[in-house]
């Protein structure tokens, strides 16, 4: 009965949770600590000597990557192997944005999210409706009284973290952070509907048990893990699996804020494998989205690279006789309107197909053991290839070779 009563009260929640003021979408005094804001900037050049200078200091300020995609992303090998290289180069920032309960099918490269059974309801942007997405497109709904999360590192490190709560509370409440030195209680204010940062809780290592305080209104969006030096590239990873671009029509209005309060220096879009495999794609919506999409992002955030990463090669008929009839048949024309809306919008475009050899080289690539059997997703040995191919690509476009 009272999983009954839980799930009940879950759905009302769903449908009431009160709407998002774009201006006042994130609380500025619990956010990320990052460097000071500038003013807007000419986009000469796509604001690449912007971030080139910004890496060449990143031991003194953060460096902040938000990459949103689909499976490709969602499984964060790719994504994983960018922040690797990345951090390796330029200083370990943080993991950046996580959810915050475990999500079936996805995964994060540097650590693991734990809960315990019916402690939690997930609501996913991936296959429900809901207008109270936040950014990242997952919700994560109280069930109990105290439920907790556990976040864990997949290797043993020594890293330090400032640790903040993307969160909804429809009145105020609290969070206790317990790591292996310190327990660190901090108030979550009353939000009236808006996604905010929690307060930043300094000195947190890993594993990392976080208890939250619930109260009637209270969701989660993630975890946000910056790393305790405030410097170095701090890259999330933010993919759901079978998504498309116009999965972003489906959270909250506002949380165009929510990612400014990131102050992000390169956004990536990687999206375009699942608009490939649809027969029926109207490809003078899907560019007239994809132009929408940049224009908000240039508006938004004057000072940032915008980078389009096209879908890697796949076949979806393998039996056809020609290489043109395997492959999904909007593909082409996916990459080709992606190439022209960065060239548009001033944005970089990196060909993944290409990179790849071509149409069909997935096929290749497979017999290689670089491709999975479904000739649509890469092995972890293919996804780090790519992003090898991607980190030569960006640092040559920035003049860092």
């Amino acid at each position: 009965m009272r999983r009954l009563h839980n799930i009940l009260g879950l759905a009302l929640l769903i449908l009431l949770l009160p709407g998002c003021s774009p201006v006042a979408a994130v609380n500025t005094a619990g956010k990320p600590v990052t460097t000071p804001a500038r003013g807007p900037v000419t986009q000469g050049n796509g604001n690449l000597a912007v971030l080139a200078g910004k890496l060449k200091a990143a031991n003194r300020a953060p460096v902040t990557i938000v990459q949103f995609g689909d499976s490709h992303t969602a499984a964060d090998l790719f994504s994983g192997e960018m922040r690797r290289l990345l951090q390796a180069q330029y200083g370990d920032g943080g993991i950046g944005l996580v959810s915050a309960t475990p999500v079936p099918g996805t995964r994060y490269e540097q650590v693991i999210l734990k809960t315990a059974k019916r402690q939690w309801e997930l609501v996913s942007a991936r296959n429900q409706q809901s207008t109270q997405f936040p950014l990242g497109g997952y919700l994560s709904v109280p069930l109990a009284a105290k439920p907790s999360v556990r976040i864990e590192a997949r290797e043993p490190s020594t890293q330090r973290y400032r640790v903040s709560a993307l969160y909804q509370a429809r009145e105020s409440t609290s969070l206790l952070l317990s790591d292996s030195r310190s327990q660190n209680r901090r108030l979550l204010a009353a939000t009236a509907g808006q996604w905010r940062f929690g307060p930043m809780v300094n000195n947190l290592g890993l594993p990392l048990d976080l208890t939250l305080d619930s109260r009637p209104g209270t969701v989660l969006g993630g975890w946000y893990l910056q790393g305790q030096k405030n410097a170095g590239v701090i890259y999330s990873a933010l993919g759901i699996n079978g998504a498309r671009l116009d999965v972003q029509n489906k959270w909250q209005p506002g949380w165009e804020s929510t990612l400014k309060s990131l102050r992000p220096d390169l956004v990536i879009l990687a999206y375009g494998t699942n608009e490939a495999f649809d027969d029926t794609l109207d490809l003078n919506l899907y560019q007239a989205q994809l132009e929408q999409t940049l224009e908000r992002l240039r508006r938004d955030l004057p000072r940032a690279v915008l980078l389009i990463i096209g879908p890697p090669d796949s076949i979806k008929h393998r039996k056809a006789q020609s290489c043109a009839a395997r492959q999904p048949q909007p593909l082409a024309a996916v990459v080709r309107i992606q190439r022209e809306a960065a060239r548009q919008a001033n944005a970089l475009f990196w060909d993944w197909q290409a990179y790849m050899g071509g149409p069909c080289s997935i096929a290749a690539w497979q017999a290689q053991g670089l491709a999975r059997g479904d000739l649509v997703h890469l092995s972890a040995d293919g996804y780090r290839k790519s992003a090898a191919g991607l980190y030569d690509y960006l640092r040559t476009q920035l003049n860092l070779q």
